[in-house]
């Protein structure tokens, strides 16, 4: 135990002298203090979730059980080196052609990878750690960090005069604090898409070098290995923000150009072999969903792969993702907070509506602005047609619900330089 405590504080103050040694560089986009308080503050969340969902709750144990699957592969790594870097990753065992599964659900070498990359991560942790799930945790979120310092770091350099507010809601919304810093997949998936973010916005309105396409390559082909959905995602939103840079005057209607044209080519794929049918693969996502079990599930109509189905499942699966959990479905801490954190994005959204910022008309046509909300409403329906668990859903969308709530307070009415409350927390973290 008292092994483990100073391992433990060791490793957090190296980290920290890295962060001081970055903090010292003028592009570096904080200050020592608040990335200190934020590098910490990440830790103390990581360790509650795992502290959380093995005493606290009955329903999901998948950060322990990664852990555990990460401890066999530490074993094998420390065994036999070579099978745990290679022969363990080649493709082996399956019956179909693996190019054609890609999408599966199962059966699939792509599929599997993202869950082996994980616990070889977890394994190479272990290494540092010795076996030792909290001080992983140090090290998990010494990565995903960079993923929140990047979202903000994007946002700082587009609208530098809040810089307050997106220091408090990318690094200290609760949500997100929460289900980012626990050893899943999550985070690290939430670290690559705001890399790619970021990448995006340097290459259309900083400068576009041949290191920053290499970065963004490697970032999305990370990100596909990861959650393929979320990759895809990202292409229309690419496309869309080339044209706008071209046809400065109707980006909104490029975007929605985009978003429909694709849309169309989502289902034209129907017409493709099963392995790249798209609707198809999206349906047999949500089938393997419903075979699981959990206390937190909610009635949705099975997806079938043509457009009529889409249609028609298309309500309810918004109101999963924008509305669940209703006030009398809130039991249990976490649901509680969930269905306060619905409150707030409606409050959000409403604040829009009633009291626009004076450069609304500007903003909605905004490139970056509407990159994230496009991006943040294709993942949203994605999860609320595939996901029919409430608990899941929480936590796959927290990624996402930040890039709305970033637009909202965009495009809302705010004083932040005159706000007393504002301007003492600056003062605190600054």
């Amino acid at each position: 135990m008292v092994t483990g405590l100073l391992i433990f504080l060791i490793y957090t103050a190296v980290f920290i002298f890295i962060l001081y040694r970055l903090s010292l560089k003028k592009s570096f986009a904080l200050s020592f203090k608040e990335s200190t308080l934020v590098f910490i503050l990440k830790i103390a969340a990581g360790c509650f979730y795992g502290y959380f969902f093995l005493h606290l709750s009955q329903s999901d144990h998948d950060t322990w059980l990664y852990h555990q699957q990460g401890l066999e592969q530490y074993a094998l790594l420390k065994k036999d080196p070579l099978h745990f870097f290679i022969n363990d990753i080649i493709p082996k065992g399956y019956k179909s052609n693996q190019l054609l599964t890609i999408f599966n659900s199962n059966e699939s070498f792509a599929k599997d990878l993202e869950l082996t990359l994980l616990l070889k991560l977890l394994a190479l942790f272990d290494l540092l750690s010795g076996g030792r799930y909290y001080i992983n945790v140090i090290f998990y979120d010494g990565l995903v960090f960079w993923g929140s310092y990047f979202l903000f770091k994007t946002f700082n350099k587009k609208f530098p005069e809040k810089r307050t507010l997106w220091l408090l809601f990318i690094f200290y919304f609760p949500p997100l604090l929460f289900w980012s810093s626990g050893i899943r997949k999550d985070g690290l998936c939430f670290a690559v898409l705001c890399g790619l973010i970021y990448q995006l916005y340097c290459l259309f309105e900083v400068k576009i070098s041949f290191k920053r396409i290499i970065y963004f390559c490697i970032l999305f082909l990370v990100l596909f290995l990861i959650r393929n959905y979320i990759a895809l995602s990202f292409v229309p939103i690419l496309i869309a923000y080339a044209l706008s840079k071209k046809i400065k005057k109707f980006s909104l209607a490029i975007f929605c150009a985009v978003a429909s044209s694709c849309g169309m080519i989502f289902f034209l794929t129907t017409f493709c072999s099963n392995g790249f049918n798209l609707p198809l693969k999206m349906a047999e996502r949500q089938h393997a969903f419903l075979q699981l079990s959990g206390n937190s599930y909610l009635p949705i109509d099975t997806l079938q792969q043509n457009i009529a189905s889409y249609t028609k499942i298309l309500p309810t699966a918004l109101n999963h993702v924008f509305l669940r959990p209703y006030i009398y479905e809130a039991q249990g801490i976490l649901y509680i907070l969930s269905f306060l954190e619905v409150i707030f994005f409606c409050y959000l959204l409403v604040r829009v509506i009633f009291k626009p910022c004076a450069d609304f008309k500007k903003l909605i046509s905004d490139p970056l602005l509407l990159s994230v909300t496009f991006l943040a409403l294709f993942n949203y329906i994605i999860i609320g047609y595939t996901v029919p668990f409430l608990g899941a859903i929480l936590r796959y969308k927290a990624s996402f619900e930040i890039l709305f709530i970033l637009v909202f307070l965009q495009l809302q009415k705010t004083n932040s330089g005159k706000n007393i409350f504002l301007s003492r927390i600056n003062r605190f973290i600054e």
